[in-house]
């Protein structure tokens, strides 16, 4: 249960990118926003393999992140119009990158939170 919760982050934050368009900043600060809610979510509900549990998490919210935009690549192109110099390769080169940086950056991302889940739940246990 606590995976889906986590990773719907991923379709959320991936439909906001392909439909509606968010500049870098913008994209970051919301990703930073929701990986201090997940933080949140762990410690609340105490996770009992918070290092693993978001790992995974941020695996699959950055595949399926990755996904929609993939899916979805026209209106993401036209959506996110200032990122138009990265644009210039053909769309399966793109989806390549969209894919492998959603799950790269997830990993990263699922560990770094993992790690502050595991520190705060230990913390609040002694």
């Amino acid at each position: 249960m606590h995976l889906t919760v986590l990773a719907l982050t991923g379709l959320i934050m991936g439909s906001l990118t392909a439909f509606v368009g968010l500049p870098l900043i913008t994209e970051i600060s919301a990703w930073l926003g929701a990986y201090v809610l997940w933080v949140a979510y762990g410690v609340r509900f105490k996770l009992q393999r918070p290092l693993r549990t978001m790992a995974v998490a941020g695996t699959l919210s950055g595949l399926l992140a990755g996904s929609i935009q993939v899916i979805y690549i026209d209106e993401y192109r036209t959506n996110n119009s200032w990122y138009a110099e990265y644009f210039g390769g053909d769309s399966q080169n793109l989806a390549t990158q969209f894919l492998g940086q959603g799950i790269v950056l997830g990993i990263f991302s699922g560990l770094l939170v993992g790690f502050i889940t595991q520190t705060l739940i230990r913390r609040r246990a002694a």
